[in-house]
């Protein structure tokens, strides 16, 4: 970072100019201030829990010139590592006209859709993928009756990831890439991606050096009410001899993402594939911190649909990068202004079955060749997934908005130890949303959504109900308040609670200051974002979330 701060304040200079100081100076502050107090619980087993966050954003910027840092305070923090301190921070240069930027310090990138190289930060799922270093990236457009535009981006630095399900566990990479993008003529953008990193990965009991080479190329072609899009990423890596690995390994893997969209008026197509393989292993040998997986900087498509509702999201796919085939299709069609249907349905599945035998006493497992393996299987042992979701709007009148979906998950885990203990999931669900606006400020919603779910693997009943009631009122355009109640008849549910009750108050003091309170009982359990995946613990007491920008 040192080195590039002279290139920095030299073009700082140039663009400022010694005959004439214009200075352009504006200045920004975003704070997020969130403290909770109460008790979480383990299975059947609750525990006093209380956290005080403080993240505090800043941005200053001359001209053409950005500073930027952040300052946290979190002790104690809700999930992860307490921290005390300037966590990020950055000087930028970004001379638009001439199509120039370079930034050192923090930052995130995503190249195409995320195959090689996708680091970004989600503080909901407390997950931070950031790179400290330096990137740059220029981009021009060459002649004016048959323009060619070029974009040609450079970057590199250190990432250090935390694993959000052991914080104290941390993969260090220092990561190298480069990118360039060419389009010849304005339906056809071609770019090609490669990325070069070595680093560390613990596991439970040793550490693992390794060298990663990751080439990427695609295309996108847009002509007239159709769009196309394909990546396709290569992954190598290679490991150093250590105790777990006592003979050096050099793994292969790839990954293929593609996307045709067609449009017209009220009616919109899209059809999503993706083959990734970028680590196909054993049944024996899928744990998340094993040195051949998927790296942390990569994260592609999931190509399943995220759902807003709050039981369908209670089940969500749990995407695996390393090794998934799949499709999904989304069609949305609206036949009048008012009106809107949304047709989604996915499918995935793992890409080989296998044969288990004995050898020296030892379990040793054996790829069956599939010739088909770049479609999806629905066969028990491939652990095959897919979703059927329909939703359609009606806005009755300006005051009457309804909303109504119906979603079904099939989810299967195969267990390649006992196949009679695999899990079948079948879950049906259906949401239903009617907001009603009683004056010009006063705004009603109520949210009832009812799901039925089926577990092959239970030890008492197969089959339990979950049901979810939420009324909220709102004065436009500062205040609502919202009341929710869940309850189930599972009788395996692991906290032993059949009913949960929220309260919630958001207040805006104006269009960018805000603070929401909430307080109750929160059922907790999987919340997926982007393909991350994480496990929220139950948790009752207080919640308070106060944004101020200026």
């Amino acid at each position: 970072m040192k080195k590039i701060l002279p290139l920095i304040l030299l073009l700082f200079i140039s663009s400022v100019g010694f005959a004439q100081l214009k200075l352009d100076v504006k200045a920004s502050l975003n704070n997020v201030l969130r403290y909770g107090s109460g008790t979480e619980r383990n299975n059947d087993v609750a525990y006093g829990k209380e956290y005080f966050e403080n993240l505090t954003d800043a941005r200053l910027s001359v001209n053409d010139i950005i500073f930027g840092m952040r300052y946290e305070y979190s002790q104690p923090i809700e999930y992860g590592v307490n921290f005390k301190g300037i966590k990020k921070r950055f000087i930028e240069y970004n001379n638009v006209k001439d199509g120039l930027n370079v930034r050192a310090g923090d930052y995130w990138e995503v190249i195409s859709r995320g195959l090689t190289m996708n680091v970004f930060e989600d503080r909901t799922q407390f997950y931070d993928t950031g790179i400290d270093g330096v990137k740059a990236f220029y981009k021009h457009t060459f002649g004016d009756k048959h323009p060619v535009k070029v974009k040609a981006e450079v970057l590199g630095g250190t990432l250090a990831y935390n694993d959000f399900a052991d914080p104290t566990r941390v993969e260090v990479y220092n990561v190298r890439d480069g990118n360039f993008e060419i389009s010849p003529f304005k339906m056809l953008n071609i770019g090609t991606n490669y990325v070069y990193a070595y680093g560390t990965v613990p596991t439970s009991s040793d550490t693992t050096s390794i060298k990663a080479y990751l080439p990427e190329g695609y295309l996108s072609f847009n002509y007239n009410n159709l769009q196309f899009f394909a990546s396709y990423a290569h992954k190598q890596v290679t490991t150093a001899p250590n105790t777990s690995y006592p003979v050096p390994i050099s793994a292969k893997g790839d990954g293929l993402y593609s996307s045709l969209s067609y449009s017209m008026p009220k009616l919109g197509i899209t059809l999503d594939y993706k083959n990734y393989r970028f680590d196909l292993t054993d049944p024996d040998n899928r744990s998340n911190d094993r040195p051949t997986k998927m790296l942390p900087f990569q994260n592609p498509p999931t190509v399943v649909k995220e759902h807003s509702s709050t039981l369908i999201s209670r089940n969500p796919h749990i995407v695996d990068f390393n090794d998934e085939v799949g499709a999904q299709v989304d069609i949305v069609y609206a036949p009048k202004d008012n009106i809107t249907f949304n047709v989604n349905a996915a499918v995935a599945s793992r890409h080989y079955d296998y044969s288990k035998t004995t050898n020296a006493g030892k379990v040793v497992y054996a790829r069956i060749d599939r010739s088909g393996n770049y479609m999806p299987s629905m066969d028990n042992q491939f652990s095959p997934y897919w979703e059927l979701y329909a939703e359609g709007e009606y806005y009755v009148n300006k005051s009457l908005y309804t909303k109504l979906a119906f979603d079904r998950q099939n989810a299967v885990t195969y267990n390649y130890v006992n196949p009679l203990a695999s899990e079948i999931l079948k879950v049906n669900t259906i949401p239903v949303e009617v907001r009603y606006s009683l004056t010009k400020d006063y705004t009603l919603k109520f949210i009832v959504e009812n799901q039925w779910v089926e577990n092959n693997i239970r030890v008492g009943d197969k089959t339990y109900m979950n049901n979810l009631v939420s009324v909220s009122v709102s004065r436009s355009p500062n205040i609502s308040a919202t009341v929710s109640a869940e309850v189930t008849n599972d009788n395996e549910e692991p906290t032993g609670k059949k009913s949960w009750y929220l309260g919630e108050v958001s207040y805006k003091f104006n269009s960018t200051n805000s603070l929401t309170v909430s307080y109750g009982t929160e059922r907790g359990g999987l919340k997926c974002t982007n393909g991350i995946c994480r496990f929220v613990r139950p948790f009752e007491g207080l919640r308070a979330t106060l944004s101020t920008k200026f």
